[in-house]
Formats: structure tokens, sequence, C-alpha cells
């Protein structure tokens, strides 16, 4: 009876056009298959994230199950499990992994359904950006000046660079004479990619990090140079020729503006990871207006803030956001006003008088009171 009742099942799904198979695998087994036809299409970075959401969050539970079985309350527990000390932000990527390939499953009639489609989801907000004062960042900068990579947080600071986008860059990039760089590649880390892509600049392997083109198409760009970053970058050169010197044929260039002493490339991570070393012990004046005065710890921010920075100091000085948005070349301005727009001062207030002054409007309408009349 119940072989029956299945053939009559299958029977109505494919009369009414429902009918489905998923072959009898896992979603963990679908995933894989769905991540390994990705591959090509996709970014390293990109493929690199779904990669680390599947093995991480979705793997472990949900996976387990027969495709088929897959319901909107396991898409739920997993994802209260992803909360469990992350942001709501990583929950919203875990679940949009998830969604996208299931959107596929959908495609291939695997599934008749997305369980991960239509799900009550946590609100996720914008974190507002503070970066440093212009006193902060350049406290910071004096203090790390003498380290080997000091000059590429410089550069990440001045100009407003990715991380991967400071360690991608080749002195082939850079024109000292006109004042400029261009930005063409970055050096990006990818922790849970499993195909490894030889260097274009040495053909060996560098484990877990790979050159590749910037972010988005806006990303590749002329960037240009003040006079204090071409002094830096002028030491720069020395300092590195010194260490080419030093190492002799052991020496490994790859042309990179900022590199490890032997010329290899540096790990994103330990960039990271230097950059909050070195806030310690760097300090501030506790009241601004008195620098001899007490001093206090410097505020702790992620390198990524020193971007923010770059633009914070642009909108302090009353450059034009559209401005900013080319300088940091976002693929929108609306990008740029919906991360900086906090910062612009007095914007609503110029905005209100701005839209009243469009309207005309007779004098004696204008300051509250009605017109007077006759009266007899």
């Amino acid at each position: 009876m119940e072989a029956e009742a299945a053939l009559s099942d299958e029977m109505t799904a494919v009369g009414a056009g429902t009918w489905t198979d998923d072959q009898r695998q896992t979603v963990g087994q679908f995933l894989d298959r769905w991540l390994a036809r990705k591959t090509s299409g996709l970014k390293p970075t990109t493929v690199d994230t779904y990669r680390s959401h599947i093995e991480l969050h979705i793997r472990p539970k949900p996976g387990q199950l027969k495709l088929r079985d897959l319901r909107p309350e396991h898409v739920y527990a997993m994802l209260q499990k992803v909360a469990e000390g992350r942001s709501a932000a990583m929950v919203h990527r875990v679940r949009a992994t998830l969604r996208t390939a299931l959107a596929a499953a959908v495609k291939e009639r695997l599934l008749s359904w997305n369980p991960a489609r239509d799900l009550d989801m946590p609100r996720e907000t914008r974190k507002r950006v503070e970066p440093w004062t212009p006193e902060e960042t350049g406290a910071f900068l004096d203090a790390v000046a003498g380290d080997r990579v000091g000059g590429l947080f410089h550069l990440v600071a001045y100009l407003g660079l990715r991380r991967g986008e400071a360690l991608g860059l080749r002195w082939d990039d850079v024109d000292l004479g006109k004042g400029r760089i261009l930005i063409r590649q970055q050096v990006v880390q990818l922790n849970l990619q499993k195909l490894e892509v030889k260097c274009p600049f040495c053909g060996d392997m560098h484990p877990g990090m790979r050159v590749t083109d910037p972010k988005t198409e806006e990303s590749a760009s002329v960037v240009h140079l003040d006079a204090s970053t071409v002094a830096v970058l002028l030491s720069q050169q020395l300092a590195q020729g010194e260490e080419r010197e030093a190492w002799r044929e052991a020496y490994r260039d790859h042309g990179f503006v900022f590199a490890r002493e032997d010329g290899t490339p540096i790990r994103p991570s330990w960039l990271t990871a230097r950059f909050l070393e070195l806030q310690d012990g760097v300090t501030v004046p506790a009241d601004p207006e008195k620098p001899e005065g007490a001093q206090k710890p410097l505020r702790r921010v992620r390198l990524h803030d020193l971007r923010h920075g770059t633009a914070s100091l642009m909108i302090a000085a009353g450059v034009d956001v559209a401005v900013v948005s080319k300088v940091l070349r976002h693929s929108t301005i609306k990008l740029t006003v919906d991360t900086y727009g906090h910062l612009l001062p007095g914007v609503g207030e110029a905005a209100a008088e701005k839209r009243a002054g469009m309207i005309p409007r007779a004098a004696s309408r204008t300051n509250g009171h009605s017109p007077a009349t006759n009266r007899t």
C-alpha cells in the first residue's frame, strides 16, 4: 500500500509539473557539486567565502540531511548556531550562500522549492564608521615610521588603498615623476581554496595567497600622490634596495613595493596582526587642546579603518562627496554616502535651507503670519 501511495504521489507530481528527483544525495554532496561548477566563473575570494560558509556552518548540521528532507526549521537552527558570537551580517551572508545554492537545485529540478528563501531574518544594521581623528592618525604614523611596513600604512591612510591593493602594488605601477600609481592587482588570502595557482611573477606557489585582479572594475584606477607620499615611496625604494643587496642571489624579486625581506609577498593576515600590534604603546593627548598634557592610549581600530580615515579627512576638508567616492574607487556614490554620510557636517541643515529656498513664497507667508485684511 505504501509503495502504491508513493507511486500515486509521484504520478500526481508529474502531472502537476512539480516532480523532482534529488538523486538521494545529501545537502553536503549537492553543495560540493554546486561549488565545483561555480569555481570557474567566480573570483577566488568569492569561492573561498562560499567554501568557508559551507565547511564551517552548513555541512556540520543540515549538510548531513537528504536534500529532499531539508526544511526551513533546519535552516533556522543552523543560522541560530551561526549567530552565536557573530554579527547579523554574518548570519545573512551564510544564509545567502545556502539560498543561492538551493536556487540552483530548484532549477535542476532536484527540489520543488527553496527552503532557505522565505525566512524571517534578523535585522542587519550598518555599523557606523568611526575612524581615527587626524591627530590619532598622525600619532600612529609617526610611531611606526621606522617599521619596515610603516610606509605601507602611510599609503593606506593617505590614499585610501585597500589592504590587498597596498600589498599588490608593484614598482612597475608607480610613477614618482608624475606623482601617481596604478592599481591593477591585489594580494588576497584564500584560507580554504583547494586549488593553488602559480604566482605570475615567480612561477612558484604561495600557499593560501594569490595575486588577483582588483576587487571591482572601478577599483582598477590611477591614484594621485601628494608630496609626502612620494617621499615615503622614495625611502621605501632605498630600504628595499638594501634588503636586495643583503640577500643577494637568495632574493626572490616580485617587483612588489612592500614585500618580505626576501622579496616574496606579505601574507595579508600577518599585515593585519602587525597593524594591531603596532598600536600598542602609542598615545595621544587626553585633551586635544593640550598636546603637552596628559596622554591616553591610542583608540584601537581595524586596518580597514585607515581607509575609512581617508574619507573622513577629505570630508572634513570640504571635499565634495562625489570626489571622495572617486578617490576611494567605490562602485557607486550611494555606497559612499551610506558609509560616510554621518561624517558630513551640516549636510542636513544646508539641505533644509536649500529645499525651502526653492519654493517661492510671499514674504508675509514665510514668517508664520497671514496677510492683513481690510476691515469695515
